[in-house]
This record gives structure tokens, sequence and C-alpha cells, in this order.
């Protein structure tokens, strides 16, 4: 879960990539409950998609309707998720009895091994109140940094908090406001550890595949 950030200077982590796979993509289904505008969506996806750039994995976006009428003209929200689809909601506020601490932003749902983590959830409300107590940055680009730390859960685990950096669990005023000039990212370790997750659910997919295929 995510309250607030550590910092992490940019040098390291940005030149993950340097070495990464070539085609680990994620898709990421977002529901939008919350009715976030359509300018803060794109900051935030922009902002989350350049974090993962940096660790050597793209992010494609799939903005799926929230009612039934609209889900039948999107046959991407329509289907069951796959490996390497994630699921977002952006709620208005959580649900009592989650035991979330009062000022965490984000939840990931954990997931028992051998499955991998696919649905997390970000607060509107819980977003809009650390966003008043932080200067020079904006809505989209606090979603976007909240977005990349709870993909981070589902890709690293659950318990993979760090001291420092865009997994760390308590992000304070100063470390946001860095946030704005994109020098929040995940460790070298990270990234490595991410890369990892999405080859094995990037395999998983492709046997998947092959699996329907033998069985037509």
């Amino acid at each position: 879960m995510i309250v607030s950030v550590g910092v992490l200077k940019g040098s390291a982590a940005g030149r993950v990539s340097e070495h990464a796979d070539q085609g680990l993509t994620l898709t990421v289904r977002v529901y939008n409950y919350a009715r976030v505008s359509a300018e803060d969506m794109a900051t935030a996806e922009r902002v989350a998609t350049r974090i993962f750039q940096k660790t050597g994995v793209e992010l494609s976006w799939v903005d799926c309707p929230l009612t039934r009428q609209e889900v039948q003209q999107n046959p991407a929200c329509q289907s069951s998720h796959t490996p390497t689809e994630i699921i977002l909601r952006i709620v208005p506020m959580f649900p009592q009895g989650l035991g979330l601490s009062p000022s965490a932003m984000g939840y990931a749902l954990p997931t028992p091994p051998p499955h991998r983590g696919y649905l997390f959830s970000i607060s509107y409300t819980r977003a809009q109140a650390q966003l008043q107590e932080t200067q020079g940055l904006t809505l989209g680009q606090l979603l976007g940094h909240g977005i990349a730390h709870e993909i981070g859960h589902l890709l690293l685990g659950t318990n993979s908090h760090s001291p420092a950096g865009l997994m760390c669990a308590h992000w304070n005023a100063n470390e946001l406001v860095l946030a704005a000039y994109g020098q929040f990212n995940f460790s070298r370790e990270q990234a490595d550890s991410i890369r990892g997750d999405v080859r094995t659910r990037t395999k998983e997919q492709e046997f998947q595949q092959m699996a329907e295929v033998a069985a037509k």
C-alpha cells in the first residue's frame, strides 16, 4: 500500500532499461469509478509508463467502460484477464474493513503463490488529501506514482516496501516535490525483479495460448 514516497536519485534507476529485455509489456485495464478527469488520467498513465520504461517494461492502457451496455461494445474489457494483464480500479474511497492506514492511497490485492497479483485500487479521496500537503506536484503526477507503486507490489510481492525510492511505504512532502521532476523510480534490483516477473507472466500467457490452440 502507499501513503507517501522515499527518494531515489534517478541516475542508477534511469539506466536500468539499457540492458532490458525486448517486448516485455503489461496491459492495464482501467476502471475509473471516481471519474477522474481525462487530463489527470492521461498524466497519470504517462508518468507510470515512464517509470516502468526505465525498468524495461512497457505499459499498455485500456480504458474500460463502467456500464454493462458499454462493456459489450468493448471486447478488450470482456474477457478474463491474462497473466500479462492487470486491473486498476480508481475508487472515490476505500470500503471499511481493509485495515489500511488512514493515509494509504493505494491497495494491491494480496495473491498467494503460485498465482500472480493482478488487481489494485487507488483512492481518489486520499490522493486529493495527500496533494493538499504537497507543492509542485499535480494530481495526475501523484496518481501516476501511486499507480506505479501499486503495480510494483503486484510484481514484487505484497511485502515489498523499501527504505527509500518509489517502493517506500511513506512519502513526505519534500520527496513528493522531487517526484514532480521524475526523480522517483524503482531501484536497479527492483527493476531486475520486475523484469523477471513479467518474463514469467509472458511465458505463462504463451503457454496458455498454445494450450488453447492445441485444444481446438
